[in-house]
């Protein structure tokens, strides 16, 4: 008999113990949990908010002057210029402008300036167009046998009606016979000698447009 109590007594002391233990277990997450709150409670939300907005507004702010840094490869929209200037500080007579025009089949138009011109849906759309590189750009189409000019500026606008690479060859062979018939050399928008290789630089790279923007769509 006095061995079962002494067991019992045994168990009961176990048990006691147990309990105690597994109490201490759950409170000390508890005090640990306790003691970080202060550490939290020291930045209010709004704070870590403001903090996280800045920095994406720091990141957004390098990647746009990064790419504003990139030449824009992609974009399809480009105004060339190309001028066919008189050979050694001479003059285009009217006759002779009127004679290239012709036989390069330009037309009088709006603005009082020439222009290619091509028929789509019913409708004659520009391609590109010849001014006269004096201001304000226009050819006194009643009085051209009197009329003098150092030079012509042909610009064209993609995209336009035409595919981009015809209009650009179209534009390119148009000033080029332009500057034979008339006795004059191609220079570009500042004026600079413009070489048939430059020229084809720009084709190259008008081509590039057209494969990149068809592999996108």
């Amino acid at each position: 008999m006095d061995d079962l109590r002494l067991i019992l007594l045994l168990i009961g002391a176990a048990i006691i113990l147990v309990v105690y233990v597994w109490s201490r277990v759950q409170v000390r997450p508890r005090k640990r949990s306790a003691t970080r709150t202060p550490s939290i409670d020291s930045h209010s939300p709004d704070d870590f908010d403001a903090a996280d907005i800045e920095q994406e507004l720091g990141r957004m702010g390098q990647l746009v002057m990064e790419r504003d840094d990139e030449p824009a490869a992609l974009d399809p929209e480009r105004l060339l210029i190309v001028s066919v200037i008189a050979a050694q500080g001479g003059h285009f007579t009217g006759p002779a402008l009127l004679n290239g025009f012709k036989h390069n089949k330009l037309r009088f138009g709006e603005h009082a300036i020439y222009s290619r011109l091509t028929a789509r849906s019913g409708k004659e759309r520009l391609v590109f167009s010849v001014a006269n590189m004096v201001k304000p750009g226009t050819f006194p189409v009643s009085d051209m046998e009197t009329f003098t000019t150092p030079g012509l500026t042909l610009f064209l606008q993609l995209p336009g009606p035409l595919d981009g690479v015809e209009a650009f060859d179209d534009f390119v062979k148009t000033a080029e016979r332009l500057a034979v018939e008339l006795g004059g050399e191609l220079r570009d928008e500042r004026h600079c000698v413009l070489t048939h290789q430059a020229l084809m630089q720009v084709r190259e790279s008008i081509v590039e447009d057209r494969i990149h923007r068809k592999a996108a769509s």
